[in-house]
């Protein structure tokens, strides 16, 4: 077992006054079998209406409207989580073994997978594993290159993405062998940016790996969503009613609490 500790701020920014703002934050750690809330809390400002509930994946999110003018907008996220071994046990939903928006295997999926071959024999772990490894020959890790639109087959044809890219394109790869998997936002140990990985299903069981690392998820990672890809995960969404441009301010810091 273990704590984790964690700071979570975003703060955008608008040259102009909005208004209108309806928005949707996926900011906040549920309850699995691996991760256990100690403490949780979330701020939003300006102040609007807000109403906390689930979606469609079992998310936990906060859906919120700010009539009134204003030029920023922040909210923050902090919290304790107390870990296990990571692993959820759950029925699986077909839903995980098909194609999504970002994981349509075309011809760069194909290719890559011409390129390992797959014993039979070998445990789903196994080849999870042969199949990031195979990934890093086809794609490194480079910021600035794709964006949040970018599919699994377009950060292939580039050869470089984030931690986004590497998910999608694992989730592919892992669909296209008949395992299921699926998409995670959330955070890891250290200070920077949110974080991407995939569950694959096995025997019962959703198992973390993360292919931008290319290991196995023990502890350390705290889950805030799962979906089929990006676009059932993402962290903030929002629309409102101006014209401004946006300035965008990430913090985060994950911490270990010595027991």
């Amino acid at each position: 077992m273990i704590k984790l500790q964690y700071w979570y701020k975003t703060r955008i920014t608008f040259s102009e006054n909005v208004y209108r703002h309806h928005f949707l934050l996926r900011c906040a750690p549920s309850v699995f079998d691996f991760q256990k809330i100690i403490e949780e809390k979330c701020v939003i400002s300006p102040n609007g209406t807000v109403t906390v509930g689930r979606d469609s994946f079992g998310n936990l999110i906060y859906d919120g409207y700010i009539g009134d003018f204003h030029n920023y907008f922040e909210f923050e996220a902090t919290g304790i989580v107390q870990q296990s071994y990571y692993c959820i046990k759950e029925e699986l939903n077909p839903l995980y073994l098909y194609p999504s928006k970002y994981t349509q295997p075309m011809n760069n999926i194909q290719k890559l997978l011409d390129s390992v071959k797959l014993p039979p024999e070998k445990s789903t772990l196994e080849k999870v594993v042969l199949l990031s490894a195979e990934l890093r020959k086809f794609l490194i890790y480079e910021s600035g290159v794709t964006s949040i639109q970018t599919t699994a087959e377009d950060a292939l044809e580039i050869g470089k993405g984030v931690c986004q890219d590497f998910a999608h394109s694992l989730i592919a790869l892992c669909r296209k062998n008949g395992i299921p998997a699926r998409y995670i936002s959330g955070f890891m140990l250290g200070e920077g940016f949110t974080h991407a990985w995939i569950e694959y299903y096995e025997n019962g069981v959703w198992y973390g790996f993360d292919p931008t690392h290319n290991r196995c998820i023990e502890t350390g990672y705290i889950k805030i969503a799962n979906g089929r890809d990006y676009s059932d995960c993402a962290l903030d969404k929002g629309v409102f009613s101006g014209l401004a441009q946006q300035k965008l301010e990430v913090f985060l810091k994950v911490q270990e609490i010595q027991q």
